[in-house]
């Protein structure tokens, strides 16, 4: 096992710093913070506050060569628990997080904890792959992010007679990539004999940044929440509420998507808010929710009348949307013009003839809308 391109297989502390290098610590005790250590008898790294940004080496003589953290069994499964506290991060490097078995037996990654990873990477930002078994990944209770700016933010791979399975227990996914998460079998691109989607405990899979699919890129195959899973899974743009789920935080909807119950699903907001910034709720959605589904602004006025130098001049903005709305303007108004930042009316009497174009935004507690007019 790997992290950064340090063997940690024997176990120990390492530190990291802001430019993300990894460094054994030698002193005794633990660091206090920003560091990485490796339980040998659990096989778990733990992240506090990390930031790792060097990678595995090309002269390791491994497969994972390019991963942040990786881990590769030759001869048998690969199996790997990382502990999460704090925030952590992993970036600039090739792959994020990687879990390799490449003779026999399955591959297996669980993210656990109550901190949260950010794992951006050139090719994938969290990878599992058996060539001969089956490919499984786990997030229990974390915060994950996964990203892979030129390949998948997720690739669960298995043999194409075995089973790639992401199970999210608590906590959330978010992947982007094309696609943001990928089920395949190894070598070939086909779907694996079973592909396997489990959500529980009010877990959200946001997938918006790429999507969920199965197979060839060009092919993709889709892949549904298992029976009885409770959450809510965003494939692309579209986002579907499975069985009773209640909101861990804040949920916003935003331009071009939408936000359904499956049959028999029911979504409570607790002490959150389902903000509406642009997409659509399905009607019975807004009816459960009540007063917790929140508008972000969105103006209304298209444009402003012309004034006459010497003439009072009264006009005022509209924007629908939740709650108090506050305005403010970027550029300058005609001179002897000036606007209420709580009413959106623009008053005065112009002293200068000429156009003038600026810039208003109403904002709220949930969002904001801009919108550039002339006088």
């Amino acid at each position: 096992i790997y992290v950064g391109n340090e063997n940690v297989t024997s176990g120990g502390y390492w530190t990291t710093d802001s430019a993300g290098n990894v460094t054994q610590y030698n002193e005794e005790g633990k660091p206090s913070n920003n560091y990485i250590h490796y339980n040998t008898a659990t096989n778990t790294p733990t992240l506090h506050n990390a930031t790792i940004k060097e990678s595995v080496s090309m002269d390791t003589s491994t497969f994972i060569a390019g991963a942040a953290i990786g881990v590769h069994n030759q001869r048998g499964a690969a199996e790997l628990t990382v502990a999460l506290e704090g925030t952590n991060t992993i970036a600039e490097v090739g792959k994020g997080i990687y879990v390799l078995a490449s003779s026999t037996g399955g591959a297996t990654l669980t993210i656990t904890g109550d901190g949260s990873l950010d794992a951006s990477a050139r090719q994938t930002g969290i990878w599992v792959q058996s060539n001969n078994g089956n490919g499984a990944l786990f997030i229990q209770n974390a915060k994950v992010e996964a990203t892979g700016t030129t390949g998948y933010g997720v690739n669960v791979q298995s043999s194409n007679s075995s089973t790639a399975a992401l199970t999210v227990d608590g906590g959330s996914l978010t992947a982007s990539g094309s696609p943001g998460i990928l089920y395949d079998s190894t070598g070939s691109g086909t779907v694996p004999k079973k592909t396997a989607l489990t959500i529980s405990n009010s877990a959200i899979v946001d997938a918006r940044g790429g999507g969920i699919g199965a197979g060839l890129l060009l092919d993709l195959k889709e892949v549904s929440p298992v029976g009885n899973s409770v959450g809510i899974v965003f494939d692309g743009n579209q986002s579907t509420v499975y069985g009773n789920v209640t909101l861990q935080e804040d949920l916003t909807i935003g331009e071009g998507e939408s936000l359904t119950l499956d049959d028999g699903a029911s979504l409570n907001a607790e002490n959150h808010n389902v903000i509406v910034d642009g997409g659509t709720l399905d009607e019975s959605l807004k009816t459960s929710l009540g007063d917790s589904v929140k508008y972000t602004p969105a103006i209304t006025t298209e444009s402003l009348p012309d004034g006459i130098v010497g003439t009072s001049y009264n006009q005022t903005l509209a924007a629908t949307g939740s709650d108090a709305i506050t305005w403010s303007v970027s550029g300058s108004l005609p001179a002897g013009l000036s606007l209420n930042g709580n009413t959106g009316a623009i008053t005065g009497t112009p002293t200068v003839t000429g156009s003038s174009t600026f810039t208003v935004t109403a904002q709220n507690s949930y969002g904001s809308d801009s919108r550039e007019l002339s006088v």
